[in-house]
């Protein structure tokens, strides 16, 4: 084989290389063609399994709106404060705990929800009420002073915060949640605090040597990884901060400021601080509205920001601006009114929220497949970084795998991870093609294309032989979860289940690793483990296995979407010797 040096690299693109992708834009992402997902369903079997279909659930019933308001002190905490009268009651709503729901039919685009910004707890309100006020405004002021002599922008910047939006948040929750457990109600926060969660049941919760187990394997151990090591990273700022509180007398005695504490407010705001957009990406706690329970089908849309217009209040009274939701669909009285989180899969809902919506019917659901310059063995890793870095792409990423398509820049990212070019030059030569052209060029004769695939196909492969359970087990597992929580839906207070209003979408078999036959199976069956459910280790077992299937059914699928790419690659390329 000759080299072709980055002018042949050109002409190449010039007289049409082989390349799948219609469409030239960089970055495109590679869903199937219909032809070729057949062919994929037949691969994987699903022309055989799930002829009866799997059941669609039975519309959520509604709730009745007479029954007595829960948390009646609450309540009327929030009018005082200003909560003016809306279309919302709290409400039991099955496995997924409290909810808010229609007190009479809602039309969609109707404004649900309007939260004063005086009920809104802030990085700045937080500091301000904490304990440690005065150390956080010696902290606000050096830091004002710093960044006031290095800055040339003007005296118009608000002042920094003494911390991080999360330490300062954390540090009141936990500091209010230890006055109440010592019967201080000194706190505006106090009616809120005590409605909060004792568990917010996300991986901070669970037993670090249960959490290893139970996600070794899945792409979700990193996920967990970073969310304690976060954890671990605001204990170690606050640390020495509580420590010179305790030494200035500035700590009540009856506030422990414990690591259980501050994981637990940790643990809070990871399932419950809302972003809003529209107000500089400010992060906040909101009573009432981080009542609302996420939906997998909520559009994307149907979520909560600041709205600067909205007014709040009695005529005469009213203020501008407030945290605002409206709805994106029609409810009917007692109908439970949901959000979007974003779109998160269900192994992020279950780390960061607590619940567990079926997988299968997640639209969200994926593998994310991490990617990244091997610094150790390849030769190349220095100029393949530099090459990256030029189309502002980092050396390290993850990508979505999902059952329906490539994610967008996959197979480009894959080609020049896994391209060996001779010289410097035609290291970047081929990422401005890659990357900027959207196609995938000869290089020493070899396709970079196919390169990419079989480079996807082994990496898919070694994803899938990770896993230390057996798909079987997994399989076995996650159907189990549907009788505990049956179990304990017949024996607990709660009798009447609430279905998931979810639509199933058509599941996926996965091929047996041995040759035992395996009953048939769908996740997209199982309830929606709520906050309670998944505090079961258990079920929580369950849940991870369920997702365990998915991931397993993504990597298959993409497996199968590789090996007939590579075939029309391969019959692309004979079709060019022959002409």
């Amino acid at each position: 084989m000759t080299h072709i040096n980055s002018q042949r690299l050109r002409k190449t693109l010039v007289t049409g290389g082989p390349s799948l992708h219609p469409n030239t834009r960089p970055f495109t992402a590679s869903p199937l063609p219909p032809s070729r997902t057949a062919r994929c369903n037949a691969l994987l079997g699903l022309d055989r399994i799930f002829k009866s279909g799997s059941q669609s659930p039975s519309p959520q019933p509604a709730t009745n709106a007479n029954e007595p308001e829960l948390e009646p002190d609450f309540q009327a905490w929030l009018r005082r404060e200003g909560l003016s009268t809306q279309p919302l009651l709290l409400r039991q709503c099955g496995r997924e705990g409290r909810g808010l729901v229609a007190s009479r039919p809602l039309p969609r685009g109707d404004v649900l929800l309007r939260v004063p910004d005086s009920l809104l707890l802030t990085a700045e309100r937080a500091a301000e009420e904490s304990c440690l006020a005065p150390l956080l405004r010696t902290r606000s002021t050096a830091a004002a002073s710093t960044s006031s002599s290095t800055s040339s922008t003007g005296s118009g910047a608000p002042s920094p915060l003494p911390l991080s939006e999360w330490s300062l948040l954390a540090l009141l929750l936990a500091e209010l949640r230890c006055r109440l457990a010592a019967g201080d109600r000194s706190s505006r926060w106090d009616p809120y605090v005590a409605v909060l969660p004792q568990r917010p049941c996300t991986v901070l919760d669970w037993p670090a040597k249960e959490a290893k187990q139970l996600l070794c394997g899945s792409p979700l151990m990193r996920l967990a990884d970073s969310i304690s090591g976060t954890a671990a990273y605001f204990w170690q700022e606050l640390e020495p901060l509580i420590a010179q509180g305790r030494t200035d007398r500035l700590i009540p005695n009856h506030v422990a400021f414990g690591k259980s504490d501050l994981d637990w407010a940790f643990g809070v705001l990871l399932s419950r601080c809302i972003r809003l957009p529209s107000r500089g990406d400010v992060q906040v706690l909101s009573p009432w509205a981080d009542l609302l329970n996420h939906d997998v089908k909520a559009e994307a849309g149907c979520h909560l920001d600041w709205d600067p217009t909205a007014e709040v209040g009695a005529k005469g009274e009213a203020v501008s601006g407030a945290l605002v939701l409206r709805s994106d669909r029609q409810y009917a009285a007692g109908q439970q009114v949901y959000v979007s989180y974003g779109p998160k899969s269900s192994g992020e809902l279950l780390l960061s929220y607590g619940f567990c919506p079926p997988p299968a019917a997640n639209p969200h659901q994926d593998y994310k497949l991490r990617l990244a310059v091997d610094c150790q063995a390849d030769p190349l890793a220095d100029l393949k970084v530099a090459a990256l870095a030029r189309h502002g792409l980092p050396a390290e990423l993850e990508f979505p795998l999902k059952l329906e398509g490539l994610p967008e820049g996959l197979l480009q990212y894959l080609a020049l991870l896994d391209a060996r070019p001779k010289v410097a030059q035609e290291t970047y030569d081929l990422a401005s093609l890659l990357f900027e052209g959207g196609t995938f060029p000869l290089l020493d004769g070899e396709d970079t294309l196919a390169l990419a695939l079989r480079g996807l196909s082994s990496r898919c492969t070694a994803a899938l032989k990770a896993y230390p359970t057996s798909v079987e087990v997994d399989q076995a597992l996650a159907a189990g979860a549907a009788a505990v929580v049956a179990n304990r839906q017949q024996r607990g207070p709660r009798r009447a289940a609430v279905a998931s209003p979810i639509s199933p979408t058509r599941p996926i078999d996965v091929p047996p690793t041995s040759g035992a036959s395996l009953s048939p199976f769908s996740t997209d069956s199982l309830p929606t483990l709520g906050t309670e459910d998944v505090c079961v280790s258990s079920v929580r077992a369950a849940a991870v296995a369920g997702i365990r299937v998915r991931e397993r059914q993504i990597l298959q699928r993409t497996q199968a979407a590789v090996s007939a790419q590579l075939g029309d690659v391969k019959r692309a390329a004979a079709r060019t010797r022959r002409r």
